[in-house]
């Protein structure tokens, strides 16, 4: 492994203040359900290309060094020998510089997925579990990096931003959501079982956001231990949901505005109900593709793929606590597109997901791997990174190709990049 260490400017953690102690706890009644529950998905989260180093989480679409390495046109841009950013077929870390682009100090604890935002030139936004921040990063990975962490000053984070473990822009980087990975009270009045909890839409404004009450643009609560979170279009994100063992599509529709508390407005549909497993402080991330939803189901070891234009709506999802349309969504198609135990190089707990170049990229903390898949699930490389269990995290990819993976185990960001040629 080549590795190198950046030099980092860290700027001093921003103090943040609420006039209001942000309470959410607005129960609702029910809703009656007789509207669109909207099931033909929206656009693939595939970001288009551009003439400019802007760094996006979204999947590119052109050639890059992650990509294959020796394509051959008849076999459909299967790869011939291996993916470049993955060690070429050679499964070495040993063949893929690596570069660690932040450390502790940045105010990093247990991240647990990184994402660029779209729009901006390598601004890199890490999600902290176990202090229930973000540590935002301008100009990531270059000599003039900065690092700024946000962390609300009322209430630590402890209902909004509860043990994030994962986030998601929209397409243009204006606002993005969390998924909190809670199950406990977080505030005073919530109801006692911990289900008052769910993911959260945010400002993605650099200048406003700040991790509480009054950043927020809306919150829903029916999926406590939300694993993964991603957009699918306008106001709407697919969670994993581990409480409840599902994929729940969460439509905030229009926002409550900052600081809001109305949720009647909202939708929220249950799909595969009790059918994914969950693994206890592993985050389950989610891409979204076209009418596909995948999510890295690390409680079962596999790879799920869900369809959900073929299910049907049945019964309402009760308790209602934000008085909004809910529903189960029944018999809609899921299929294991990989069975982590049937691989050459096993997977046991896939977490970290990610759509790029056509091909689904997945981390596994326990074994300490990078994966490779096409959209189909066959295997096309991976990479042994030797990192200790626990570490690999969520990942995205940079416009030039390189890989960045969150190191809960470090409290570190590494970027994984194809040598020089």
């Amino acid at each position: 492994m080549n590795e190198r260490i950046l030099p980092l400017l860290l700027l001093p953690a921003l103090a943040f203040s609420c006039a209001d102690d942000g309470n959410e706890n607005d129960d609702g009644a029910a809703g009656t359900l007789d509207s669109d529950t909207g099931t033909a998905m929206g656009e693939s989260e595939s970001g288009s290309d551009t003439d400019t180093p802007s760094a996006t989480g979204n999947a590119d679409s052109g050639d890059s060094d992650t990509g294959i390495s020796a394509a051959d046109e008849s076999t459909g841009g299967v790869p011939v020998s291996g993916i470049p950013v993955l060690g070429d077929g050679t499964h070495d870390i040993d063949n893929v510089d690596v570069t660690v682009i932040s450390s502790p100090e940045d105010g990093l604890n247990f991240p647990t997925d990184v994402e660029f935002k779209p729009g901006e030139t390598l601004e890199l936004w890490v999600s902290n579990r176990e202090d229930f921040s973000i540590v935002i990063y301008t100009d990531a990975g270059l000599p003039g990096q900065l690092a700024d962490k946000r962390q609300a000053g009322f209430d630590n984070g402890a209902h909004f931003l509860a043990k994030p473990a994962a986030l998601a822009f929209n397409g243009d980087g204006t606002s993005f959501a969390t998924a909190q990975q809670e199950n406990e009270v977080t505030q005073p009045g919530d109801p006692a079982d911990g289900g008052f909890m769910g993911p959260t839409l945010w400002s993605g404004d650099y200048d406003v956001f700040q991790g509480g009450h009054q950043s927020h643009l809306d919150m829903l609560h029916n999926s406590p231990l939300s694993s993964g979170i991603a957009w699918e279009s306008e106001n709407t994100y697919w969670v994993f949901d581990g409480t409840h063992g599902s994929l729940t599509r969460y439509m905030f529709n229009a926002t409550h505005g900052l600081g809001g508390t109305d949720h009647t407005d909202g939708e929220i549909y249950r799909y595969a109900d009790g059918e994914l497993g969950y693994e206890h402080s592993v985050p389950s991330h989610v891409v979204v593709d076209g009418n596909y939803v995948y999510a890295a189901d690390s409680g079962n070891g596999r790879i799920v793929r869900l369809d959900p234009t073929t299910a049907a709506e049945a019964n309402a999802i009760i308790p209602n606590y934000d008085g909004c349309e809910m529903a189960y969504m029944n018999d809609a198609e899921l299929i294991t597109l990989v069975d982590g135990s049937a691989l050459e190089a096993e997977m046991t707990t896939p977490s970290g997901i990610e759509l790029h170049d056509g091909m689904l990229f997945v981390t596994d903390p326990i074994q300490g791997r990078v994966f490779a898949f096409d959209t189909d699930g066959t295997l096309l490389d991976w990479l042994d990174t030797g990192f200790p269990a626990g570490s690999l995290m969520g990942l995205a990819f940079d416009d030039d190709g390189n890989m960045w993976v969150a190191d809960a185990v470090g409290n570190q960001v590494h970027r994984f990049s194809a040598p020089a040629r």
